[in-house]
């Protein structure tokens, strides 16, 4: 009995490793696994990141003249201590957050005028708030994305903002 149960479990951990790979003959057990036997290791991710998206901000001074575009980081540095204490974490992953909504609600070609839209305005809010130093009159956001940590090709760009009085 303890023979037929090792194999048993066996079986499904390595039926569970292949799955992670996509294969074919897994792809049909995964459509008929209706107890949902075989997992998904993708930990609690719908599918592998391999972009990021990078979120710059200008501002423009009451003499017209563009400022430099500054990133706003849309993820923290993993340290040992930010796992106990993280503060921000919940301010990036909402801004993390609504910028991947803005980039999805940017791919509706029908929608005109995205500056009515819960993520650009909570965008537009976030940037904003940011203390200036210097004389700012208006401000414009713009979002890119980038493939993989080292990625040789310069980001993508993907969504600009209109400017906004500040």
């Amino acid at each position: 009995m303890t023979t037929i149960c090792i194999v048993i479990l066996a079986a499904w951990f390595l039926i569970s490793a292949l799955a992670q790979l996509k294969w074919a003959p897994t792809k049909w057990l995964k459509a008929h696994d209706h107890f949902s036997l075989i997992p998904n290791w993708s930990f609690f991710a719908p599918r592998p990141g391999t972009s990021d998206y990078h979120l710059v901000f200008r501002d423009t001074d009451s003499n017209g003249a563009a400022g430099q575009w500054r990133e706003i980081p849309l993820a923290d540095k993993r340290t040992l201590w930010g796992a106990v204490w993280n503060p921000q974490k919940r301010r990036t992953k909402t801004l993390s957050d609504v910028v991947r909504g803005l980039v999805i609600l940017s791919q509706d070609r029908t929608l005109r005028d995205y500056s009515l839209t819960l993520p650009y305005l909570a965008i537009l809010n976030y940037i904003s708030s940011i203390p200036r130093s210097g004389p700012s009159v208006q401000t414009q956001f713009m979002i890119l994305k980038s493939e993989g940590f080292y990625s040789e090709r310069d980001p993508q760009f993907l969504f600009l903002s209109k400017e906004h009085r500040l």
